[in-house]
């Protein structure tokens, strides 16, 4: 992974997720694209160039948004740890200046220098948010996108956001949504919620097994039914397990059957009693998804969720029998 492209629209939502992203560009060695998309009503006068008066508004916001990825990559040389490793337990003394009396070695913590060392590449844009978005992923080529779950004033505690749902649907790179406020913890338990019978593609499943490789995650794979004989389910379910046994040849994964009468309320419960830290979903193309993401039953199911969501591109085949 090189590239991250995060928006922001500098509120306290947009500040956390870049905070966010920072840990993932750490553990990932890769670059942050810093986008600020701002559309306003331009006046210009008559015979000037109106290209020429939106480049110098964008030039002016890079600048502020260049001051303000500056203040927050220095934010993090203001709260630090110091790690205090015992001489006598380990035997290290290379890894930081010893201690007065000797019993130590003292380091900074290097996940916060790494952060301060993060690359931070500003740009702005102007134009209409979601446009510039899909936009920004690929004119700098970026292989995720980090982006705030929640939505602005009425529609905070309701929905996923209208930005962050429409770039889910029509981004070519995954996309990872962050609860409000949520901590990194990493990817250590990621589940994969897929409707086997609408069998992915090879392009979702080698998004997802990259992804799962990077981060040393444990996979489990979730199909939910109405059906009442599981064997049926399983037979049916045949041809997407063989795929996913071939595209994730290198992986150890679980796959689990779970009959529920409520697609939303089995994908939560199911996240909920793994202490999953991920939970991956393929919104194109796919009516159960669409309805997930969609107003009503996001209002009911993530409206708590700490848990983020990675959405994954590439579509969905037809569906099977």
């Amino acid at each position: 992974m090189k590239r991250i492209l995060v928006p922001t629209d500098y509120s306290q939502d947009a500040h956390d997720t870049l905070l966010y992203a920072l840990e993932v560009a750490c553990l990932t060695g890769s670059e942050i694209v810093l986008l600020h998309a701002f559309y306003q009503p331009v006046s210009y006068p008559l015979g000037q160039d109106y290209s020429a008066v939106v480049n110098e508004l964008e030039r002016e916001k890079t600048m502020q948004l260049e001051a303000y990825a500056h203040k927050v990559r220095r934010s993090f040389l203001c709260d630090f740890s110091l790690d205090f490793t015992s001489v006598a337990e380990t035997g290290a003394r290379e890894k930081g200046t010893l201690s007065k009396s000797g019993f130590h070695t003292v380091a900074l913590d290097r996940m916060t220098a790494r952060k301060a060392e993060v690359k931070i590449r500003c740009v702005c844009k102007f134009g209409f948010a979601p446009d510039e978005i899909l936009k920004a992923a690929d004119v700098h080529q970026v292989d995720l996108v980090v982006m705030g779950m929640r939505g602005d004033g009425a529609l905070r505690r309701a929905l996923l956001g209208r930005t962050t749902l429409h770039v889910m649907r029509e981004a070519v790179v995954p996309v990872l949504a962050v609860p409000l406020h949520a901590p990194f913890v990493g990817f250590k338990s990621v589940v994969f919620a897929v409707d086997l019978f609408r069998l992915p593609t090879s392009a979702v499943l080698q998004a997802l097994r990259q992804f799962v490789k990077l981060f040393n995650s444990h996979l489990q794979v979730l199909h939910l039914y109405h059906e009442n004989s599981l064997e049926r389910e399983k037979e049916k379910a045949l041809a997407a397990l063989s795929l996913l046994d071939f595209q994730l040849h290198d992986l150890h994964f679980e796959v689990d059957f779970k009959q529920v009468e409520d697609i939303a309320a089995g994908i939560q419960r199911y996240v909920q009693e793994q202490q999953a830290d991920l939970l991956v979903l393929v919104p194109q193309k796919h009516p159960f998804l669409e309805r997930l993401l969609g107003k009503s039953l996001t209002q009911t199911v993530w409206s708590t969720s700490d848990v983020p969501i990675l959405a994954l591109p590439g579509g969905i085949k037809e569906k099977v029998g």
